[in-house]
């Protein structure tokens, strides 16, 4: 008989495995099929398929585990193996067996978890055996991508199994267990989701708040397959054909980080199931420090969303002033939070017998704490609505509004973080703008800070027609300086035509005509041919009217930024044209940076290798206003007739559109 003082007992070890190697067969055969025998199946028609394409096998085979998850699996397996394992700790009879048994608990909880660690773990290195064997018979010796996964997974899976028993020593309930489990790997992003729904309701310039998310450590299913996903940087050629590759494996420091964090689970598990008292069994909550964590956490959360989504409500009914939302917010978070508060309790204790003066005094400490926390929101005390990144840590800013500008020359940037920083000076009126301004057409502007950190920050502002004459002299002080530097000519050249613009030629242009068509009772475009024309001249005839159209832009009639609804505006419309105006510019030794795909962050996708562009297409929309532009393209020919140019107004008078 083996010492009650042991670590490790095979015959308990034997059930263990007795009763988990089939999840551990099933796993392993999905590994199968996902690794080895799909790049088994690849390379049989690898000749056919890919070498066309300037694929190598190897290439293939590290292009394959690239796109393998790395997180997904470990945390499926984790809570399957462990549940099953520690399937006793969940029934009196079970419970009660085991541990009247002449084995000590510490043999008991240290023999389930090295078995669950084997039935989870022993597929994927054999996984990764399997994929050396095949990789090597190929004369492919990417040996260091197979191993490089087969850590990731390990690693996650580890961390998951240390998560899986912490959520099963937390509950004597299986299926309040597994519900922990999901709660604890998710625990981190709940929070800083429920943070973002409520300040993209409540907060003033957050309505993008759930943009922009980015995973943290402290998510690990998520974060794993992004920092230490293999990454594969590769370079075309012109017929899209694979010129060379290289990759890296990244993350190394974070799987070293999970499994010190799962072994420190693993201690932390082990004393809880040392202490874990027997009669906890079907107990909702079995630790009794995490009973108030518990209580507190779903009260406030869930209470602090519902608030803002009750408030959202009836805002989207019957728009509210800024503080008037904010108070409905915190009424109804208290009132919510008080329901939730019992509802919690009655899980805890199984009794609708809960109501004492020692839970109203817990219930009246945590309506406090709550109340103190969405009055530092309502007053932002974290700084969210007044944040404005150092100069030193921005990496570029941009702003969209009708159009979309990125600036990262530091002059720049500083000018912005001014031009923000004044907007935000007086929030009083600029928070109700719509309420106060609501016969004032309206529209928006988003300002996005890149830091060199990663991450992001951004804002999005309501905002009305600085023309109107019922704004105040407070509201064009925090918004017309703004207007005044996105349109200045030469910052709507560089930033909405691009970085060559004064370098360019002008490949190709067209402007549609608009012909009444008396059958169709429908105006038809009809465009200008020159088929006759050399290229050379037809790029000189381009080019004469892209310096008439830099010229409009120069004196302020194209591309010129309003904070108004340009969509419903029907003066504007009656100076719109409907014709189609666009140009191609392009420069073959200059690479044209779209700042557009910049603001996006389109280009910041370190896995995605970019093909240089080195021309781009231009929409303008034209005006009356555009007389430079016009007159040119009526010498050049892309037009004869002034019956040809039509006003959006016009066209949606002609054909019934407007409403009386």
């Amino acid at each position: 008989m083996q010492s009650k003082k042991s670590f490790f007992n095979l015959a308990l070890f034997k059930k263990n495995i007795s009763r988990t190697w089939i999840v551990g067969l099933l796993y392993f055969i999905i590994l199968l099929i996902v690794m080895p025998i799909q790049f088994i199946i690849n390379l049989a028609n690898f000749d056919e398929i890919n070498y066309e394409e300037g694929y190598t096998k190897t290439l293939n085979l590290i292009d394959d585990i690239s796109y393998v998850p790395i997180g997904v699996w470990g945390i499926f397996i984790a809570i399957a193996v462990t549940g099953i394992t520690f399937w006793y700790l969940f029934f009196k009879r079970d419970n009660y067996m085991m541990h009247s048994f002449p084995v000590s608990r510490r043999s008991l909880y240290f023999t389930g978890l090295i078995s669950s660690i084997v039935v989870s773990i022993l597929p994927v290195i054999l996984t990764a055996l399997v994929t050396t064997i095949v990789a090597a018979a190929e004369k492919i010796y990417a040996f260091d991508v197979i191993w490089f996964w087969a850590l990731g997974v390990s690693a996650t899976t580890l961390l998951f199994i240390g998560i899986a028993i912490i959520s099963l020593m937390a509950s004597g309930q299986i299926v309040t267990s597994i519900i922990f489990y999901g709660i604890f790997n998710f625990l981190y992003l709940m929070m800083e989701v429920a943070f973002r729904i409520t300040a993209s309701i409540l907060m003033f310039g957050m309505s993008n708040a759930m943009n922009n998310i980015s995973y943290t450590p402290l998510t690990p299913v998520f974060f794993v397959d992004d920092a230490c996903k293999i990454k594969v940087f590769k370079m075309y050629d012109n017929l899209g054909n694979i010129k060379t590759y290289t990759y890296t494996l990244p993350g190394l420091k974070y799987l070293l980080i999970y499994i010190a964090v799962a072994i420190a689970l693993i201690v932390v598990s082990y004393i809880l199931y040392e202490f874990k008292k027997l009669e906890t069994v079907q107990d909702f909550i079995a630790i009794p420090f995490l009973k108030p964590v518990f209580t507190i956490g779903m009260s406030f959360f869930i209470s602090m969303v519902a608030g803002a989504l009750v408030a959202g409500m009836i805002e989207a009914l019957k728009p509210m002033y800024y503080n008037t939302r904010f108070i409905v917010a915190i009424i109804s978070a208290l009132v919510i939070g008080c329901i939730v508060f019992y509802a919690t309790q009655m899980l805890i204790e199984k009794t609708f017998r809960v109501f004492s003066t020692k839970k109203f005094f817990f219930l009246a400490g945590y309506s406090l704490a709550s109340l103190t926390m969405l009055i530092c929101l309502r007053m932002d005390v974290f700084n969210v609505e007044n944040k404005v990144p150092d100069a030193a840590d921005i990496q570029w800013v941009g702003i969209d509004s009708n159009y979309v500008m990125v600036f990262s020359r530091p002059e720049d940037i500083s000018a912005v973080r001014d031009l923000h920083k004044n907007f935000l000076s007086d929030k009083k009126e600029l928070r109700d703008v719509n309420k106060i301004y609501n016969d004032v057409d309206s529209g928006y502007f988003t300002i996005k800070y890149k830091l060199k950190s990663g991450g992001f920050i951004e804002r999005t502002y309501s905002v009305v027609n600085t023309e109107s004459d019922k704004v105040s002299a407070n509201y064009l002080a925090a918004t017309q300086p703004i207007l005044d530097y996105l349109n200045n000519p030469t910052r709507i050249k560089e930033h909405v035509i691009g970085n060559i613009w004064d370098d360019c030629t002008i490949p190709d242009l067209s402007f549609s005509q608009y012909v009444y068509n008396e059958e169709a009772d429908d105006y038809w475009p009809e465009y200008a041919e020159f088929e006759t024309l050399s290229d050379k001249e037809l790029t000189d005839k381009n080019e004469n009217i892209y310096q008439a159209f830099l010229k409009d832009i120069d004196e302020g009639n194209a591309f010129v930024t309003t904070f108004g609804d340009r969509y419903n505006n029907t003066e504007l419309a009656k100076i719109t044209l409907y014709n189609d105006f666009n140009f191609t510019v392009a420069n073959n030794k200059k690479e044209y940076i779209s700042d557009e795909m910049t603001f996006w962050d389109w280009y910041g996708d370190d896995t995605y290798y970019r093909t240089p562009e080195y021309e781009r297409s231009i929409f303008a929309q034209l005006t009356t206003n555009c007389t430079n532009t016009l007159k040119a393209l009526k010498d050049e020919g892309f037009y004869t007739d002034d019956s040809q140019i039509i006003t959006t107004y016009e066209y949606n008078k002609a054909m019934g559109y407007l409403e009386e």
